[in-house]
């Protein structure tokens, strides 16, 4: 037995060389590019650094105990927002896992192994199926393996959005498990794919969608290219089997996909976009490796020699004309489906997405390297299946010379490997030692070229996007200071963003700074109203640092890094996380985010001035429609500057809220600060700036905001707003003299004890959103009330508990769903069993 085992390991080799050499190219690229871990250069571009990096920190912390909070919430981010969303969109993968190995100041490495390992398995799963499939040569299932792996879609789309990977390995695997059940109508088959279909979808359900579908593809097109031989009746009972098992596998992934989707549909929405098609010479030139076009266009690439052979197989005369006609047009038809509208939406499950329109292209990738196999595995015995496929890319070589998305690696390696490639075939034909050394010779080229490709890539992609540098001794030092001033679930330490916009969940602490894509509506929009600036269409929040905010989320401490990169702790007066008001609520009549303000501290802290326009040859401010508008005079210099006059009381803050003004703002201490820049896109849709503390009323009373301005723009009509120190202290003192008795913080749950007393609200410096359920004393569960936003409990007299838990919508039915997904398998294991002992007549 021992000796069988050891022959089917054997016999697995070209597995384990595929995954191995894919993610070996990973790493040469690194060493290419000098990134790190291999050089100063950073690796964690875009997302990874912001999103990825911070949120796997956050799930190493959940896993070991060191944060707050737990699979289903997050106290660290946005004041409090749901994590299982977080989870499933970004850290879900199979191979998450891995941030255990590592210390946490070194979770940038435990990412750049995700990726390597993803890579390589991607790569070994794609070997498998192909050798599955059909048998053939060894090497070139393994070169497949490898150029699947380490595709232009890997590295140039997915590689900065590590989670996108587990779709590039979902592919191959489904459609192994699918030709599984096609080929052996086994029990074992329809029992275990469900829950290998399970893992899949919970390891990131979007890319796994489309894996699903580009394996319905292949799964169509197999039973269709199937001979004469094969009846209908086996192949539909086939193909009904492997449908049973995807369906009862996405079934019981529902306990997290149901709430998900619930999360999703609940976050804060993008504008609408309209898909455009792209030119057809912009979409064939990503064929050829080393072409970049992240977000843009298709990473199609496969390497020379793989699409080489892809194009070789409708002239390969080797393999079957049933085969070539069916796997040619599922090729044609699934590339043709990228680029018109209707399918285009049901790639992206009808959301079409801002940027990055060609999410689905590792499907595309796959399907030329399977119809490469298909042609090699059957032997390229004439003149005609070389040449052709040689004059073809040859010609899309030559077209596509001067396409922005080519590389110079591009017009170096691609004449290089069709010389090898040819020369490998001539001396192929011979069985000897000339023939094993072209075979060696052409695996190293086609490992070398899909190395200095993804090296080019990275280059091409660095000058586009920027990227975070790695945990170093800034990172360690904010995080010292956050550590020292913990006194969580009192009141809060921010870690500021010097790093990241998601740096509560890099550096730790409890800050409001958060970016998603999953982020409530609720939430975001909540904080916007607070005078929050931001980005990403309000999926990225910006803290305005105001004392008001601070006192009302219960922000003590917040480390802040000055111009000399010294990062220092800052104190501040706030309520706590927890108090007890007065059961009737206070409103604010104040305009914008000051009145949100005042209503979220339960307390009038702010003036809010008459604001006049100065008298400028320049520029002109009118009042107008509800808001401020400002002109630049015809013929002016620009940019402009004009002054707003407003009366205050002396002594008072100043703080300017203008989210849509695209300028700068003269400020006390700072000179000219940028509110919002001019290069930000729609200005209110796509960013926002945050309030701003521009200076302090004198002793007249007299503020002058003066602004420099480059283009007509409009203003609130109450732009200024007067913080009264004194009112804000009285009002965090009285919030403080009246906390709760004892607060206790669970990982999605909060308990506070209270004194007896008089019927009151429990507000709790959370944003309120669907999922809360709170009770009085142990009493049923309601919905909790909100006091400007945050959550409040209405507590009747004599009152001494109140506890509220965080639940997902949507968690029971996916509970329901699973449990009956998982009966479901149960019966179709009886009734497969049953059918067996049946006797036959």
């Amino acid at each position: 037995m021992n000796r069988g085992f050891a022959a089917r390991i054997r016999r697995q080799w070209p597995v384990l060389a595929a995954a191995v050499g894919a993610g070996l190219t990973f790493v040469i690229s690194g060493i290419i590019r000098g990134t790190y871990p291999f050089g100063d250069g950073p690796r964690s571009t875009n997302d990874l650094g912001q999103q990825f990096v911070p949120m796997y920190a956050h799930y190493r912390d959940m896993l070991t105990g060191q944060g707050v909070g737990d699979l289903l919430f997050n106290w660290s981010s946005g004041f409090g927002v749901p994590f299982l969303g977080d989870f499933m969109a970004y850290v879900g993968s199979t191979l998450s896992w891995i941030v255990l190995l590592f210390p946490r100041d070194h979770i940038d490495l435990a990412l750049f192994l995700v990726d390597v390992f993803a890579i390589g398995l991607a790569a070994g799963a794609m070997t498998a199926y192909l050798r599955r499939l059909r048998p053939g040569p060894a090497w070139i299932a393994v070169v497949a393996g490898i150029s699947y792996g380490a595709c232009g879609w890997a590295i140039d789309d997915a590689a900065y959005m590590s989670v996108w990977l587990n779709g590039l390995v979902a592919f191959p695997v489904i459609c192994l498990l699918c030709e599984w059940i096609l080929s052996r109508r086994s029990t074992l088959s329809l029992l275990v794919s469900p829950f290998v279909i399970a893992l899949l979808w919970t390891s990131h359900f979007y890319t796994v969608y489309m894996a699903t579908l580009g394996a319905a593809i292949v799964v169509v097109a197999r039973i269709l290219a199937y001979d004469a031989s094969v009846s209908w009746r086996t192949r539909l009972t086939g193909a009904l089997r492997c449908i049973v098992a995807v369906g009862l596998g996405i079934g019981l992934a529902a306990p997290l996909l149901l709430p998900t989707y619930r999360i999703v549909q609940a976050a804060r929405p993008s504008p609408d976009a309209a898909f455009r098609p792209i030119s057809a010479m912009d979409f064939l030139a990503r064929l050829l490796p080393g072409s970049e076009g992240v977000g843009a266009t298709p990473g199609l690439a496969v390497g020379t020699v793989l699409l080489l052979l892809a194009v070789s197989f409708p002239f390969n005369r080797a393999v079957p004309g049933r085969e070539r006609i069916v796997w040619t047009a599922a090729v044609a038809l699934t590339v043709l489906s990228m680029q018109v509208d209707f399918t285009h939406d049901v790639w992206h499950g009808f959301d079409t997405p801002n940027g990055s329109n060609y999410r689905q292209a590792f499907i595309v990738a796959g399907l030329l390297v399977i119809v490469g196999w298909l042609s090699a595995a059957s032997g390229l015995r004439t003149v005609l299946a070389v040449a052709a496929p040689v004059g073809v890319v040859l010609v899309l070589y030559l077209v596509m010379w001067n396409v922005r998305t080519t590389t110079t690696t591009t017009r170096i390696v691609v004449p290089l490997l069709i010389v090898i490639a040819v020369g490998a075939w001539l001396a192929g034909r011979r069985p000897d030692r000339l023939g094993r050394v072209a075979v060696a010779l052409l695996v190293g080229a086609v490992v070398a070229e899909v190395s200095v490709s993804s090296a080019a890539i990275d280059a091409q992609r660095s000058k586009i996007l920027s990227a975070k540098p790695p945990w170093g001794d800034l990172h360690t030092a904010i995080r010292g200071l956050v550590e020292s001033s913990d006194d969580w679930p009192t009141h809060r330490a921010a870690p500021g963003a010097d790093q990241t916009v998601n740096d509560p969940m890099l550096i730790g602490g409890q800050g409001p700074q958060y970016y998603s894509s999953t982020i409530p509506d609720r939430v975001s929009q909540q904080l916007l109203d607070l005078g929050f600036g931001y980005s990403s269409y309000g999926r990225a929040t910006i803290d305005p640092q105001n004392p008001v905010v601070d006192a009302a989320f219960a922000i003590r401490n917040r480390v802040v890094v000055g111009d000399d990169d010294v990062p220092k702790l800052e104190t501040y007066d706030a309520a706590p996380l927890v108090t007890v008001r007065r059961a009737k609520p206070f409103t604010s009549g104040d305009p914008g985010p000051f009145g949100a303000q005042e209503t979220a501290l339960g307390a009038d802290v702010y003036t809010i001035p008459k604001v006049l326009g100065e008298k400028d040859p320049d520029a002109t401010v009118s009042d107008r429609r509800g808001g401020l508008t400002i002109t630049p005079a015809r013929g002016a210099t620009l940019p402009v500057e004009t002054t707003l006059h407003a009366t205050c009381t002396p002594g008072s803050e100043i703080w300017f809220a203008a989210p849509t003004y695209v300028g700068e703002v003269l400020v006390d201490g700072r000179d000219w600060v940028t509110n919002l820049a001019p290069t930000a896109k729609s200005p209110g849709i796509y960013s926002g700036a945050p309030m701003l503390r521009v200076g302090t009323a004198g002793a007249d009373g007299k503020v002058e905001v003066t602004l420099r301005l480059a283009a007509r723009t409009k203003l609130p009509s109450s732009p200024i707003g007067c913080l009264h120190p004194d009112r804000l202290t009285a009002a965090v003192a009285n919030l403080n003299a009246s906390k709760a008795a004892a607060v206790s913080v669970g990982g999605h749950s909060i308990r506070v004890r209270l004194q007896p007393g008089e019927a009151a609200a429990v507000v709790i410096g959370v944003v309120r959103i669907d999922g809360w359920s709170c009770s009085v004393d142990g009493k049923a569960g309601r919905t909790p009330g909100t006091r400007g936003g945050l959550l409040a409990v209405a507590a009747p007299a004599g009152a001494s508990e109140v506890s509220c838990a965080y639940r997902p919508v949507g968690a029971r039915m996916g509970l329901a769903v699973g449990a009956l997904a998982l009966l479901g398998l149960l019966a179709v294991a009886g009734l497969l069993l049953l059918l067996r002992r049946r006797p036959r007549a």
